[in-house]
């Protein structure tokens, strides 16, 4: 587990290293972060695609057109995450959707049910009950509403405050963790969630978090402590450490001059496959 300390500590050092003036640093930041968050989701582009296909709009030889809609949607998602967190726009249900939609904006899909139809594209809260493998069975959709305006309330209570950065980590995980166990979109929920995460960090000025594949399983094991057993710390504290080990690795590549080059070599040959969204309906849990 960071303590407050190592948290502080190591942000500080990061943000004295002024990483902002490399060229393109931000920018291909930003393609790392989404290559992660939809990686835990999913898809299979690898950094390299991911710079590939938002520079040049170049598609993965072999991959999903999906996995690609995914990374577009996401990136994109984040453009307007990070646009909101500038202009200090507060957090609101209307914004939620409008997030979602955009995340979701070539990927989501038609949901018919008895309370009627949801059109996954538009960030719509979902009208139907959902499970996953991993976290089993969230709130009943007709209690989604109420939930989010709670959660809204909240949060918007929270980012009035004077935060430490260790208050704001924490902060920005306990949202997102709060989020996904709510999990008011049909599909989406947890790359919203950490765009929500994101956010936060972006709103309070201090580096952007991210994940890989590989946390995959011990961020569920977290997640469903929380779930369902009220205990936020699990998540908390895993989440604080692969944020400072994620600072940690950067501050060292940077002082070994490594990662700072775009690739020269390209792994596998461009396809110049145009990519273009198909609406479908069913729904991914």
């Amino acid at each position: 587990m960071a303590t407050t300390q190592q948290i502080e500590a190591t942000i500080k050092e990061y943000q004295s290293l002024n990483l902002s003036s490399v060229i393109d640093y931000e920018k291909y930041r930003l393609y790392s972060i989404v290559t992660g968050s939809t990686a835990l989701e999913g898809s299979t582009l690898t950094d390299l695609d991911t710079q590939l296909l938002l520079d040049e709009g170049i598609t993965a030889k072999g991959k999903p057109i999906e996995h690609h809609l995914m990374v577009q949607d996401n990136y994109n998602a984040m453009k307007e995450v990070l646009r909101l967190a500038d202009l200090k726009t507060p957090i609101t249900k209307d914004v939620l959707i409008a997030i979602n939609g955009l995340n979701m904006k070539n990927t989501g899909k038609i949901v018919n049910s008895a309370l009627g139809t949801v059109d996954g594209t538009t960030g719509a809260f979902r009208k139907v009950q959902v499970h996953s493998e991993a976290l089993g069975y969230y709130l009943a959709p007709t209690k989604v509403p109420a939930a989010m305006d709670e959660f809204c309330r909240d949060l918007q209570q929270q980012m009035l405050q004077k935060l430490s950065p260790a208050e704001v980590l924490t902060l920005s995980f306990t949202t997102q963790a709060k989020l996904i166990i709510i999990h008011p979109w049909q599909d989406g929920n947890k790359r919203t969630s950490r765009l929500v995460s994101n956010y936060i960090q972006r709103y309070f000025g201090i580096p952007l978090g991210k994940l890989n594949k590989e946390d995959s399983n011990e961020y569920l094991t977290c997640l469903h402590e929380f779930k369902y057993n009220e205990n936020i710390e699990p998540f908390c504290s895993f989440m604080q450490t692969k944020y400072v080990e994620m600072l940690k690795q950067e501050i060292t590549d940077f002082k070994q001059g490594q990662k700072w080059d775009l690739p020269k070599i390209l792994p596998n040959k461009p396809t110049n496959k145009p990519i273009q969204a198909k609406k479908k309906r069913g729904m991914r849990l």
